[in-house]
């Protein structure tokens, strides 16, 4: 067949241009597939975190040095301990003498201790912390608050 008109040349338009190296660096397959896919098969995934959307990386905000070295007590009210003291005695937390109930908090599991509740047996406490109102009312009572 015979060439009637020859077509104006539109070599490199676009982005389909193949700079010289034609059949070979051509279509999809050569440039890793379309758009996002195969992102998670390729080398380097764990580049990938950036691309999820609304995620930040890396480190943000401030933490002032008061709040980092702050301790927190567990606390506990001096009531709970009046009302559970058949359980502490039975779970060997608490113990009998003649002198009181001799009861360690920190083996309870508390560090603090507040004065919240009533208090009607003679307790021998011993604990990290205690409130001002929690020691007068186990003195009241006639027992002792030994703190440390």
């Amino acid at each position: 067949m015979t060439i009637r008109k020859i077509k104006k040349s539109r070599k490199a338009r676009g982005k389909n241009s193949t700079h010289g190296s034609g059949k070979r660096n051509r279509g999809a397959g050569n440039r890793g597939g379309r758009g996002r896919a195969g992102l998670g098969k390729r080398a380097g995934h764990r580049k990938l975190k950036f691309l999820l959307e609304g995620t930040k990386l890396g480190v943000h905000g401030f933490t002032s040095v008061k709040q980092k070295h702050h301790f927190h007590p567990n606390s506990i009210n001096l009531g709970w301990i009046d009302k559970s003291i058949d359980n502490l005695i039975n779970a060997k937390l608490a113990e009998k003498t003649a002198e009181g109930i001799k009861i360690d908090v920190k083996k309870i599991g508390y560090t603090k201790l507040l004065g919240g509740g009533r208090v009607n047996n003679k307790l021998l406490l011993t604990v990290l912390y205690a409130t001002e109102s929690a020691v007068r009312k186990v003195e009241e009572a006639g027992g002792k608050v030994t703190l440390g």
